[in-house]
């Protein structure tokens, strides 16, 4: 039985305390727009009502109709159950530097100087949240440390009398001398690196941790004598080879008079969460992107519908042929917009791992080809476009996907080549494969280029029209349409011959494989 999944977490709490109703409404509405829940105080008097409720922060204005910012803020941080909820301050009357140095030393953990802009409120908002959070987790993260550390202490004055506990915890648990020999080696260290005991007891540290000099080695078991412990996170090798990537904590052993007289190491096996880390730094860094696209790329083409629309809304001695221009101006950009869309859609489908899912069904490759250059022959009427079909056209592919394949591929020949020069598409079939080229003569790729030119985010030159420029997704979503057919593409750039991107496609998606990629 497959396990729910858990809920995601509540958005943040902003208690704004605001005397300005509009004020207050337009902030409340700003940052929900955001993702925040808010709550909402008037006064100094329902600020400390409602913060006992445990908000995650509070956005104060400094001028209140009771008490100052000020005021509120040092009570805030003076009571112990509410000193942890951080505070932001904004003000359009206390704008010196004297009034942000008296806010920030009575307590605020931000300033902020009114009007102030939406994109600086959140990300200070959220800055000081994760601040807040990261604050928590380290004050966790000592608290265990101090445990661990105490419970480390006890072992090494009970370490014989506890011998037989030690070799069944699942920590990696690793004695050595103060030359770092290995003098002891439970379950875990056997089951993290692979050595058995018998095999271990007598070597060296360096033995599993082969990134580490000897001179190194002994320098760093110098340094834990001195400063009484030292933590890290360590690359390591197993028995078969492989690596792995370990948190230790080692502490020195002492004897009852005081004298050091080894080592004892806890670790356990961090790969699994680092990989865990780069994804989500991979997923926040993915957020990013698709935010700056949608924010930026997106308003472009609706700032141009809106235009339209509103000079076609006053029509007054416009004659019919520029009615019909401002009606294809809209249309335009709407399309504009849809594949836009379409191409956030898939790319965050395929940067997700969720992949892209195929309906491949029987077609003629000439035929699909035929189509998708006369539709995109209609949208540029002063362009030449030529098609050349030969050999056996029939398979069984996706025939939506594979439109917009060749759709993305003519649509850049186009952009980055001279108006006076013709595209070609040819369709073709070679070696039991069948195959799409486009060609253009339009200024070449250069070689560092064409090694990322199917990475997302790639863009064409920075003196193209941005009106007509693409979001940077159409070859990173085309290299994926045309790898879950488990075909392949490839481009060839020169000043010579121009730029040919060739699709190699198996006659059958479905005896390939997975048609999900």
């Amino acid at each position: 039985m497959e396990k729910t999944p858990s809920p995601p977490p509540p958005s943040p709490v902003v208690l704004i305390v605001e005397d300005d109703e509009a004020k207050r409404y337009m902030l409340a509405r700003m940052l929900e727009l955001a993702g925040f829940r808010t709550r909402e105080a008037a006064n100094a008097s329902e600020a400390f009502t409602l913060v006992r409720e445990g908000p995650d922060v509070l956005l104060l204005d400094v001028r209140l109709p009771d008490l100052t910012g000020f005021e509120v803020s040092r009570r805030l941080k003076a009571d112990p159950a509410t000193a942890s909820i951080p505070i932001i301050q904004m003000s359009a009357s206390f704008t010196t530097t004297q009034d942000k140095t008296q806010g920030l030393l009575g307590g605020a953990d931000g300033y902020l100087v009114a009007p102030v802009e939406p994109e600086e409120l959140v990300a200070t908002l959220r800055t000081v949240l994760r601040t807040h959070e990261v604050a928590r987790e380290r004050a966790q993260l000592l608290e265990s440390e101090r445990t661990a550390r105490a419970a480390l202490e006890a072992a090494n004055a009970q370490l014989r009398t506890q011998v037989d506990i030690l070799a069944n915890v699942q920590d990696s648990i690793i004695v050595t001398d103060l030359s770092g020999r290995i003098t002891y080696w439970n379950v875990g260290a056997m089951q993290l690196f692979g050595y058995s005991a018998e095999e271990m007891v007598g070597q060296s540290l360096a033995a599993i941790y082969p990134s580490q000099s000897p001179q190194e080695l002994e320098k760093g078991l110098a340094r834990i004598i001195t400063q009484g412990e030292r933590s890290g996170e360590w690359l390591g090798r197993r028995k078969d080879g492989s690596e792995v990537w370990i948190n230790i904590r080692t502490v020195p052993m002492r004897s009852a008079q005081g004298e050091p007289t080894g080592f004892i190491g806890v670790s356990r096996d961090i790969t699994e969460l680092r990989n865990l880390r780069a994804d989500a730094l991979h997923r926040a860094e993915l957020a990013q992107q698709l935010i700056g696209i949608v924010s930026h790329d997106l308003r472009n083409p609706l700032t141009a519908i809106t235009l339209a629309a509103e000079s076609g809304l006053r029509k007054e001695g416009r004659d019919e042929a520029a009615q019909v221009r401002l009606l294809t101006r809209i249309r335009s950009s709407a399309e504009r917009m849809t594949r836009m869309v379409r191409d956030l859609l898939d790319f965050t489908q395929a940067s997700m791992g969720g992949g892209i899912v195929l309906n491949p069904q029987p077609i003629d490759l000439h035929e699909l080809a035929r189509q998708v250059v006369e539709e995109v022959q209609f949208a540029h009427p002063g362009r030449t476009l030529r098609l050349e079909c030969t050999g056996d056209s029939e398979g069984t592919l996706d025939a939506d996907r594979i439109a917009q394949v060749l759709t993305n591929l003519l649509t850049n020949a186009l952009q980055y080549s001279p108006p006076d020069t013709p595209v070609t598409v040819s369709s073709t079939s070679e070696a039991g494969m069948l195959q799409l080229r486009v060609h253009n003569l339009g200024d070449p790729i250069s070689p560092e280029d064409q090694q990322h030119i199917f990475e997302p985010l790639q863009r064409g030159a920075a003196e193209m029209d941005s009106a007509q420029r693409s979001i940077g997704l159409g070859l990173f979503i085309v290299n994926h349409l045309v790898r879950a057919h488990h075909g392949h593409i490839q481009v060839r750039s020169s000043r010579e011959e121009g730029t040919t991107f060739q699709v190699h496609l198996p006659r059958d998606a479905r005896a390939a494989g997975s048609s999900k990629a």
